[in-house]
């Protein structure tokens, strides 16, 4: 007597069991994780930005204030509108952000879900870079090291840290 092989409707029942089960535990993890990879992707753009500022300095890159001469590039940071930061021209010498007289060369609008949670020390920062060595200025008060903490706009999961110290080293926790 040849028994028919195949699969028995428990056994079918099983195996669709399990894959219900494992893509009821996949699903909320995966957003999860695209979140924090959002956290890391805006640090590091943040990274890339100050680094732009300061290849803008360096090169000596033209732009026209509308008083004043411009001086160097820097990015200013402000944990009051936690959800962009500006990459500007220093037209006025100070090596701070004025935002009646330097030029915003770009506003960054972070991506949503992230935020600025804080600066440090804060409650803003300007990052500046003069030509031609370059200098670089943290200001206010001209601390060796600044920090930019950003985290989920839900709470979940570790901040990540943008450092950039007075020699213009940079570096991402």
């Amino acid at each position: 007597m040849r028994r028919e092989q195949g699969f028995t409707i428990p056994e079918l029942l099983v195996v669709v069991a399990i894959i219900v089960l494992m893509t009821g535990l996949l699903l909320p993890n995966w957003r999860s994780g695209e979140r924090t990879l959002a956290l890391s992707r805006v640090v590091h753009k943040a990274g890339q930005d100050v680094r732009r500022a300061q290849e803008l300095a360096l090169r000596a890159q033209a732009y026209t204030c509308l008083s004043g001469t411009i001086s160097g590039y820097g990015v200013f940071f402000d944990q009051n509108s936690s959800t962009s930061y500006t990459i500007f021209a220093e037209c006025n010498a100070n090596n701070t952000y004025d935002a009646g007289t330097d030029g915003i060369v770009e506003t960054i609008q972070i991506e949503s879900g992230i935020e600025i949670q804080s600066v440090s020390p804060g409650p803003q920062i300007s990052i500046v870079f003069v030509p031609p060595v370059p200098l670089v200025f943290l200001e206010p008060g001209d601390p060796s090291l600044t920090r930019v903490f950003f985290q989920r706009v839900d709470g979940v999961g570790n901040q990540r840290t943008l450092e950039i110290t007075n020699k213009g080293v940079i570096d991402i926790d």
